[in-house]
């Protein structure tokens, strides 16, 4: 993969950081080119290019990490697809929710201007080469100080043109130090790379202060206290682990003792110190980072405001099955590439690779169903969830309409028209398919709403999978029509009862609806002519009449239910008495 994707991956770097920059200049205000204006949404939609660019770039350095066996580092790479998708999700919300989030502005242009000054060093040898060199003559004036004489070696380029090399030749740019006379036989030799420079730590400080925004001064303040004192440092500190290494203090471990362990803890110590540092002379920056810490927390400033086409009550377990399988892709898609190098690695990398499929086939099985796309919203009374007709009927004064909801239905549902929720009852029962005729028996969730047409009723039943149901509102609340009001985990049904006076069908069973389009017309007393009120008042009464009777009966009927179950229960605990 690094020979066959080397040009991608250095189109993908290039490309985040240029689309990421004129993101950042586009985010902040309207602008006017060549006569025609971009307003600030245009940035912001950039930008979301720019973070998926980088996360792919990032994705594609995984096979190199695996080549050289550091599984951590693989696995920062793979992580990257994810974690700037989620920023790039930031920046959709700050295009529907019209507002920018300053943090993520910030951090975009710190990425750019960073990003930009490594990139930069690190692709042109020559440049890389006159920098190491440089730090490894200051690094070892430290030894200089103490007499232990010390000479470097010529700057090493590597194969590969000195002008310009991609990343994935990997030919890393160094220069030897060597020992005269001090050295222990048995010590092996230490060379200066980029790495060693602490250009990585330098960038990011610069790039966080010039981003900020902040007097002059401040930003001043803020790059004094760190970019010099981390120079310093880690001359020091290649200065220690070459004598360290070529002392041979710890036997054959010294240079990994050394350099990777002390060295990075007290580099990581002294990092924490200056940051500490930074903020107290620039608070801004502080916030800044606090600020793309909260994004999880970050909400709207109306409320209700959209957001993905994903229904409100999804579980969070289909984000995380799509994260592992995003990880887990690129180390499986490295197998092949690696194997056909002769290198032997002793990471399961096909397994992973089969893993990681049947985890984003799963995670996108579930988004689909899991999806909340826009519905237009009609008028009349409308439909509550798309799906099959199953019943539309008018009998007894009562209109009586069920959808079944099959799994390829967005089973989101919808407010059938506008009201107050009265009452919400959720009855348990059993978990026949949604579909079936005993499905009138399963869990449910019966929500009433007070409306222009009296009450309506509508009735949210589980299917026989997942049997969850979740609602949106609350007894009392206000709901406009075609507002969402739940979600139904799995095959489903939606069944709506309200008085037929005034009503006209305009669906019949075996149709095929979408949630928010009309299935009835109601037609108040006040729009009728005269003539026309004469002729439909009776009609109007006498279907309340049946309507409310109808209704009573039924509730006699529960009533009845519910004295036999209560005889059932006292007969079955007289003989246990008698026996006590």
């Amino acid at each position: 993969m690094a020979t066959d994707l080397s040009i991608l991956g250095e189109v993908l770097v290039i490309s985040s950081l240029f689309l990421l920059g004129i993101g950042y200049l586009l985010s902040e205000r309207g602008h006017t080119f060549l006569g025609k204006y971009f307003p600030k949404k245009i940035g912001h939609q950039i930008s979301i290019l720019g973070w998926i660019c980088l996360g792919l770039f990032w994705w594609i350095e995984v096979e190199y990490y695996i080549l050289i066996q550091d599984p951590v580092n693989a696995l920062i790479c793979a992580a990257a697809l994810p974690f700037f998708g989620y920023l790039a999700y930031h920046e959709y919300l700050s295009i529907i929710w019209k507002e920018s989030y300053e943090p993520l502005r910030w951090l975009a242009a710190m990425t750019v201007v960073a990003g930009g000054i490594y990139f930069f060093v690190e692709r042109v040898p020559l440049l890389a080469g006159w920098f190491i060199h440089l730090v490894a003559e200051q690094s070892v004036w430290f030894l200089h100080i103490f007499d232990l004489e010390t000479s470097l070696g010529a700057i090493d380029y590597g194969e590969g043109s000195r002008y310009y090399r991609s990343g994935s030749e990997h030919e890393e740019v160094r220069v030897a130090v060597e020992a005269d006379g001090w050295k222990d036989p048995l010590a092996p030799s230490v060379n200066i790379v980029l790495a060693c420079t602490a250009l990585q730590s330098m960038i990011i400080f610069v790039g966080g202060v010039i981003c900020t925004k902040a007097p002059f001064r401040s930003r001043l303040n803020g790059f004094l206290v760190t970019v010099p004192p981390i120079y310093v440092l880690n001359l020091i500190r290649n200065a220690v682990v070459i004598w360290l290494t070529y002392e041979h203090v710890w036997g054959d471990d010294t240079f990994y003792w050394a350099h990777a362990v002390y060295a990075k803890i007290g580099s990581l110590i002294a990092l924490v110190i200056l940051a500490i540092a930074v903020f107290h002379f620039l608070p801004e920056m502080q916030d800044s980072i606090l600020g793309v810490i909260d994004l999880p927390l970050r909400e709207a400033q109306e409320k209700n405001q959209y957001t993905l086409p994903l229904a409100k009550g999804m579980p969070n377990t289909v984000i995380y099955i799509l994260i592992l399988g995003l990880i887990l892709f690129p180390f499986g898609a490295s197998a092949n590439s690696v194997s056909s190098q002769g290198i032997n690695v002793d990471w399961p990398l096909e397994e992973m690779y089969i893993l990681s499929l049947v985890l984003l086939f799963i995670s996108a099985f579930l988004l689909f169903f899991y999806r909340d796309p826009y519905r237009e919203i009609q008028k009349g009374i409308v439909s509550p969830a798309d799906g099959l007709v199953q019943e539309a009927t008018m009998k007894n004064g009562m209109v009586r309409i069920s959808i079944f909801m099959n799994l390829q239905n967005v089973h989101v549902n919808r407010s059938p028209i506008k009201g107050r929720i009265i009452s919400q009852k959720h009855k348990p029962g059993g978990y026949s398919p949604a579909f079936s005729k005993d499905s009138d028996k399963n869990e449910r969730l019966i929500t009433k709403l007070d409306t222009k047409l009296g009450t309506v009723k509508m009735t949210q039943i589980a299917g026989f999978l997942v049997r969850r149901i979740v609602s949106y509102v609350k007894p009392e609340s206000k709901v406009r029509k075609g507002e969402r009001l739940g979600l139904i985990h799995f095959g489903s049904r939606v069944d709506l009862a309200f008085e037929e006076s005034g009503i006209e069908l305009k669906v019949k069973k075996g149709d095929r609806i979408l949630a928010g389009q009309t299935i009835a017309i109601f037609t108040p007393m006040s729009e009728l002519s005269t003539v026309e009120k004469v002729v439909e008042a009776p009609k109007r009464i006498i279907s309340k009449l049946k309507a409310t009777a109808n209704e009573e009966a039924k509730n006699v009927t529960n009533i009845i239910y519910n004295i036999h179950d209560s005889v059932i229960n006292r007969s079955n605990l007289a003989p246990e008495k008698k026996k006590k």
